[in-house]
């Protein structure tokens, strides 16, 4: 009985889905607000993602892909790390790329500019609120290239790498959140479907 409840239960979720795809024809409604937006765990998020055929129609509306214009180079990853200025073990909530002072940072998907400023561990920084309850933060910045309540596209310019903060050396600090919860970007920096990029859930 179980698994027949189950099984009708996900059909129902899916159920707009596969109509859409049956008809060849994308989606009219925005059924990610309400199947991805609740979600916090990686794998779920994924799942979801990736398993949807009209994805291209909403993907833009997150934060996926690299933030800047060039292939992926990760100096540091999230997790526990030992800080390189503090010298004892601290949660990173993000990844640091490697990058030069005046390389290019770019928004990873269209969103709202919430927050632009200083803090003293994250130097320059730039937050956007994105769609699903998605918002990333990009830190360390030379240069700020937007305001408050600005809107922005994915893969626009949004200001430029730098050493600002507590670092030993230039490089984009990259974080995401969702739900209010700081998450792992590392899976979302691979997702570019123009190009065919795949994450690691692929591999």
């Amino acid at each position: 009985m179980k698994k027949v409840t189950l099984i009708i239960f996900l059909l129902s979720i899916n159920f707009s889905v596969f109509s859409q795809l049956a008809s060849n024809n994308p989606p009219e409604e925005d059924y990610w607000e309400t199947q991805l937006t609740p979600m916090v765990e990686i794998n779920d998020m994924l799942r979801h993602i990736y398993s949807d055929p009209f994805k291209e129609n909403f993907i833009n509306a997150i934060p996926a892909g690299y933030p800047m214009k060039k292939e992926v180079n990760i100096n540091s990853f999230y997790g526990f790390r030992n800080h390189p200025v503090h010298k004892v073990s601290l949660f990173h909530r993000g990844i640091d790329l490697k990058g030069a002072t005046g390389e290019k940072a770019v928004a990873t998907g269209d969103g709202d500019v919430i927050e632009v400023g200083f803090k003293v561990d994250l130097g320059n920084y730039i937050k956007i609120k994105h769609c699903y309850g998605f918002e990333s933060i990009y830190g360390h910045l030379n240069k700020i290239s937007v305001k408050k309540g600005q809107h922005v596209k994915r893969m626009q310019i949004i200001g430029e790498v730098g050493a600002t903060g507590t670092v030993t050396g230039p490089h984009l600090h990259y974080t995401l959140k969702k739900n209010n919860q700081y998450i792992d970007p590392f899976d979302f920096l691979f997702m570019d479907f123009e190009r065919g990029k795949l994450s690691m859930l692929n591999r």
